[in-house]
């Protein structure tokens, strides 16, 4: 037997986290991208570097909308608090494949001497 919530809307518990931890991966994500950043800038780069770090950013905004328009499939129209909350969730995926690259660039960019 299940428990159902006597609310017939999210409690707004659910939605503050959603935005919680949307705020949280774009404050990692810019972390690592300034150490990216700077790293780069202080590098000479060949033709072909410029046009993988290009390919890059072009793989990650097509995997953003990807990741925004399957969110947006099953988006809350009924309620507003449902819709708040769902509205963290779509910009969450829409920031996690560009954050994902900036990780994982800061990672490997510390690596190097």
């Amino acid at each position: 037997m299940s428990l159902k919530s006597p609310m017939k809307t999210a409690p707004p518990l659910n939605a503050a986290l959603a935005w919680t931890s949307l705020g949280l991966q774009w404050m990692e994500m810019m972390a690592a991208s300034s150490h990216v950043i700077a790293r780069r800038t202080r590098r000479n780069h060949s033709a072909a570097q410029w046009y993988r770090m290009g390919s890059e950013k072009m793989e990650a905004a097509v995997a953003s909308g990807n990741a925004m328009t399957r969110q947006m499939i099953g988006f809350p129209l009924h309620d507003p608090m449902a819709m708040w909350g769902a509205w963290a969730r779509v910009l969450a995926s829409g920031v996690a494949p560009y954050r994902a690259r900036a990780v994982r660039n800061a990672r490997s960019t510390a690596r190097r001497p």
